[in-house]
């Protein structure tokens, strides 16, 4: 039985305050976690900041220890840090939601 605990962390540029998301299995794509980020948004009173990550989630590229992430990728294929809170311990994976430009 796993009984370790996963959040996502994704910070955005628009937000200096990160929004988490606690999941019970690691193999949910990176498109599933949003998915799930925005609707916890929108059912704790938030549909601003819900709309906000849909939209940046739609157009910015996903960072997670400075490699590129897509959207199809599993949450167990992102690097994550391990933490114990109490007495549990916890995997955390950081996306960053950075705005994707072409050229150079």
């Amino acid at each position: 039985m796993d009984s370790n605990t996963y959040i996502v962390k994704i910070n955005s540029a628009l937000s200096n305050k990160p929004f988490f998301i606690k999941i019970d299995d690691p193999s949910l794509s990176v498109d599933t976690i949003f998915n799930e980020a925005i609707i916890q948004l929108k059912n704790a009173g938030k549909p601003l900041e819900s709309q906000q990550l849909a939209q940046l989630y739609e157009r910015h590229q996903i960072f997670n220890s400075g490699n590129i992430v897509q959207k199809g990728d599993l949450f167990s294929d992102l690097i994550k840090k391990k933490q114990v809170v109490g007495d549990q311990e916890v995997k955390i994976a950081e996306l960053d939601l950075v705005t994707s430009h072409s050229g150079g």
